[in-house]
């Protein structure tokens, strides 16, 4: 239910100070960008961009309601899948506060019938994803498949999931490494239930979600009548890439697998809006909820940075503390840029999301980003795409390999970029991942490639060797 594939370096932070013009044009920038990316279908859901505590952006686009035609608008309820998570931790570490629990205890005191191969496994080991217990969507191939839509429409998915991973052998021992396990959060939830007595959903309405009038949040239950929540939208199979940068169609939609949400997943069970996550965003500034230093311990980066229900890393100019969700037919994310006081948040009603939320943070920073356009794919040519395959040579020293990664050519300069390549002509193809793109070219003795950046700048202009 992550969709996490961030943003380190790129997401470099603004000055400190802008003039109110700049301002005001970063905002149309935005809008402009977004106008395009819904009108190519890419952007279907709600979107929230503040800047030291003043909203700048509050909007939304495309269908809550295919079907009906009803639209999405900034109050609209979305599914937010592993965003889920921060409150799941945040409860833990409330109840760390209360003296009811210790971050350092095994999950043993709270949960019965732990194997033996788990008494080195404590809540922080949870929190972090360093456990080794088996994540459930890997059972699956993932969360967009059939299988896994089936089993979790079945009664008590949570509690299945939890009996399930306890006769799974561990992938490693407690501590050794990180692996992003939704079990784990499932068995966290649970742990909210015996440390407070009351269930995890009551927990979270009365001790969290009410205190900061995140009146429009709460716990999923698919059987009930939620008004404004959207319907979840897939792809249909083939859409993607060329008809989600082409411009996709309502022919190219489908209804998502149907996801069950009862009982309520420590892992993925909330349902939201933009404005109510920006609530959560401006009360993570103070300590309503917990003492700073509890906040500083969510906030502190472990293996592969991951804190307790976020991801923290480190740019040139600042901190950056983010998760992605996804659940069938939604994604999600939510990112905070703490040292310039910065929020984006977007919720989705489509399964994917592309580079929406990375391009506004550049357009925040104050660096032009093009609006998205309509590009011009063509069916994958396999065998003509692999002919360019080899190793190109800069004139610095530096190489880039190209080769097929399944049916897909792909480029990869070390420590710099590894980007799949989309056919948009013979010899000209797409960079999604850059959003600029390559070409190669017959020259004396040998082939040319040369990457171009979405600002034209060019990247990479080398030779393959023979």
């Amino acid at each position: 239910m992550r969709l996490h594939s961030l943003l380190t370096a790129t997401l470099l932070l603004a000055p400190a100070t802008r003039p109110a013009a700049a301002q005001d044009r970063r905002v149309g920038q935005m809008r402009a960008y977004l106008k395009a990316a819904a009108g190519l279908g890419q952007v279907s859901g709600s979107v929230l961009v503040a800047e030291r505590g003043k909203i700048l952006l509050d909007t939304a686009y495309g269908f809550a309601n295919r079907e009906l035609g009803v639209r999405n608008t900034p109050d609209t309820r979305f599914r937010v899948a592993s965003v889920t998570k921060q409150f799941t931790a945040l409860a833990i570490v409330m109840l760390a506060q209360e003296g009811r629990l210790n971050l350092t205890d095994p999950v043993s005191r709270f949960l019965d019938s732990i194997p033996d191969s788990w008494s080195g496994v404590t809540l922080h080991h949870l929190l972090r994803h360093t456990a080794g217990i088996s994540d459930y969507e890997g059972w699956f191939d993932g969360y967009d498949t059939q299988a896994y839509s089936d089993y979790m429409a079945q009664a008590d998915a949570p509690g299945r999931i939890a009996r399930e991973a306890r006769r799974r052998p561990l992938d490693f021992a407690p501590g050794a490494q990180f692996s992003y396990s939704n079990s784990a959060y499932i068995l966290l939830g649970q742990v909210v239930e015996k440390a407070s007595g009351v269930s995890y959903e009551e927990y979270l309405r009365t001790r969290i979600l009410e205190p900061l009038g995140m009146t429009r949040s709460g716990q999923d239950h698919s059987d009930e009548i939620l008004p404004d929540r959207a319907d979840g939208y897939r792809l249909r199979p083939g859409a993607f890439p060329r008809a989600w940068f082409n411009g996709l169609t309502p022919a190219d939609y489908l209804n998502a697998h149907y996801q069950l949400m009862v009982p309520p997943q420590g892992d993925a069970g909330l349902v939201t809006t933009t404005r109510d996550l920006y609530r959560w965003d401006r009360a993570l500034e103070t300590e309503k909820l917990v003492r700073r230093a509890l906040l500083d311990s969510i906030f502190t980066p472990g293996l592969e940075g991951y804190g307790y229900g976020w991801f923290i890393e480190k740019g040139p100019e600042g901190t950056v503390q983010s998760h992605s969700g996804g659940l069938p037919g939604f994604a999600c994310l939510i990112m905070r840029l703490p040292d310039q006081q910065r929020t984006i948040i977007l919720l989705g009603n489509n399964e994917r999301m592309g580079r929406t939320v990375r391009d506004l943070a550049t357009i925040l920073r104050g660096q032009p980003v093009a609006p998205p356009r309509a590009r011009h794919l063509i069916a994958p040519d396999s065998a003509a795409s692999a002919a360019f395959g080899g190793t190109y040579r800069l004139t610095s020293g530096d190489s880039v390999s190209v080769a097929m990664d399944g049916e897909v050519l792909v480029a990869h300069w070390r420590e710099h970029f590894r980007a799949a390549l989309l056919a948009e002509g013979a010899q000209d193809y797409f960079m999604p991942q850059l959003n600029g793109v390559a070409r190669f070219r017959p020259v004396a003795g040998g082939m040319e490639l040369v990457i171009i950046d979405e600002g034209g700048k060019e990247l990479v202009r080398a030779k393959r060797e023979p």
